[in-house]
């Protein structure tokens, strides 16, 4: 399996723009497509839940049929615990929650939640037709065991019982028709104590996204999850996946396996799929850690194709807002890998330039998509403060994120880190002028790039002013409204990129999300 994963959580795209990167995928060596559609389709499980603008599912079906059509296996993705915002944001389906006025995960004890939860599935099968594989997601359920009726299973139990007990009961009607179920690996693997209880007909899906040979250190999952050197590994870790990290020993010299978990999993009678990212959380909301992505989906990639395991999925998560046109170079790389197995990243990196702009070697590229990886103030969504919740930022939001700075007595450093951005992100917009000149193609993704550059270069210039004038309240001399203009013409001109990609409701959100507070920070200050 070499899948890409279609994330319509916070993307809703248009049809024309999913029917043209079907196409594009199907040439570039994928065979699977995993389709996490959310409330893009016109669902009758939960009408409550349907964007204005989801798919009928007469449309939906005619994109399936293009997938098909191109050699790409469809696979439903439904979240069944964790990652219900768009469901338990509604009134009417709060009392599934885990948590009262909480939606971000529903409660594996609420009796009324199985039925819902296999009703949906059916009304997936129907739309999808005959699938072999069905996701059921069971992602970052961090909520688990938090309310009195899962505590007291817990208790009684563990919290590895309670998640495996659940994903099991999803599963069950999926194994009698013979589609084999998949989840993502990560809640198994912190919670590992009744692994041996999960179904052996379920197929997972292990991924992480900070972590590439070379790198020094391994994610740990369990406690307190997090990346350790050699030297931090907890004891309980290495007695729970010590062979799997140091299948040769760990004598002085040997670093721990970086994909051990792969191998864990695999060894534990599991078919398991290695899960690379171009998106993912850390990234800004105008361009990914292009070179980050990279290394991890080059070295992810080369695992999931070994013998002992299923393949690769490319995922994508679109509440980091860019689109797929700035992670190109993630996404064009599995398909040169299952080609050319023993060449280095160097190697590819040469092929993409070629491929993609018809220039043998040029390190400027690489370069100016690096210097544009960095983040500043009000370029990143915790900063802008909007989530996979996909609600309404208020407009004062960067006005109170201002306050707070200043209150903290972090103002000096956040002036300091912008402005080192803002001469990064002028030098990227250098860069790409002079590689446009030599470039005899793409000038579509290189106009991705440059518009990427330009509203990053505005943003720092924002937030440099909005800090500044916090500090000294001076009257505006005229740069603050300059800085403003070019933030309005920039929203337009992103809008209008988004356009063919984004259908107009979303978009107008996304747009929103990602100017509206700091617009009006600046309007208040301009005056």
């Amino acid at each position: 399996m070499i899948a890409f994963h279609i994330d319509m959580n916070i993307a809703q795209f248009t049809r024309p723009y999913l029917e043209k990167w079907l196409r594009d995928l199907s040439r570039l060596g994928y065979d699977t497509i995993i389709w996490e559609v959310e409330n893009n389709i016109a669902w009758e499980t939960c009408p409550e839940c349907v964007s204005p603008d989801a798919f009928s599912k007469e449309e939906f079906n005619s994109l399936l049929a293009l997938s098909r059509e191109l050699g790409l296996e469809p696979i439903p993705l439904l979240q069944t615990i964790g990652h219900c915002e768009y469901v338990l944001k509604h009134d009417k389906y709060q009392y599934l929650a885990e948590n009262d006025g909480k939606i971000d995960q529903y409660c594996p004890r609420k009796p009324e939640l199985m039925p819902f939860l296999h009703k949906w599935v059916e009304e997936y099968l129907e739309l999808f037709g005959d699938v072999r594989y069905f996701h059921i997601g069971a992602d970052e359920a961090w909520s688990l065991g938090s309310c009195p009726a899962c505590q007291a299973y817990a208790k009684e139990h563990s919290l590895s019982h309670l998640f495996i007990d659940h994903v099991n009961e999803v599963c069950e009607p999926l194994i009698a028709k013979n589609i084999t179920p998949i989840i993502w690996a990560d809640m198994v693997l912190h919670h590992n104590e009744a692994l041996h209880l999960l179904s052996r007909n379920i197929m997972l899906f292990d991924w992480m996204y900070d972590i590439y040979h070379g790198n020094g250190k391994v994610y740990v999952w369990g406690g307190k999850q997090r990346l350790c050197s050699k030297d931090e590994l907890p004891p309980e870790t290495l007695e729970r996946f010590g062979k799997h990290l140091f299948p040769h020993g760990d004598e002085p010299g040997r670093e721990p396996k970086t994909f051990y978990t792969a191998d864990f999993l695999a060894a534990e009678g599991f078919r398991v799929v290695t899960c690379p990212s171009s998106s993912s959380y850390r990234d800004n909301v105008f361009s990914p850690r292009n070179y980050y992505h990279m290394a991890n989906t080059f070295d992810s990639t080369h695992k999931g194709i070994q013998p002992h395991l299923n393949g690769a999925v490319l995922t994508s998560w679109t509440v980091h807002l860019f689109p797929w046109e700035l992670q190109l170079a993630c996404i064009d790389m599995p398909g040169f890998i299952a080609d050319r197995p023993t060449e280095p990243i160097e190697k590819y990196q040469r092929k993409f330039l070629k491929d993609r702009f018809g220039v043998e070697k040029d390190e400027a590229f690489w370069e100016a998509c690096g210097l544009l990886s960095k983040s500043c103030l009000f370029t990143h969504t915790q900063s802008l403060s909007f989530t996979k919740e996909a609600f309404s930022v208020p407009l004062d939001h960067a006005e109170k994120e201002i306050a707070k700075i200043l209150e903290g007595g972090q103002l000096e450093d956040e002036l300091s880190n912008c402005e080192a951005r803002l001469a990064e992100y002028r030098q990227a917009l250098s860069l790409f002028d002079v590689f446009a000149g030599k470039a005899s193609k793409g000038q579509d993704i290189l106009d991705w790039w440059l518009l990427a550059g330009r509203n990053l270069v505005n943003r720092a210039e924002a937030s440099i002013f909005l800090l500044q004038k916090a500090k000294v309240q001076t009257p505006d001399n005229g740069h603050g409204q300059k800085i403003l203009e070019d933030m309005q013409a920039l929203r337009d001109e992103t809008e209008a990129a988004y356009a063919p990609i984004i259908k107009p409701s979303r978009r107008k959100e996304i747009i929103a999300w990602l100017y509206a507070s700091v617009e009006h920070a600046l309007v208040i200050v301009v005056g």
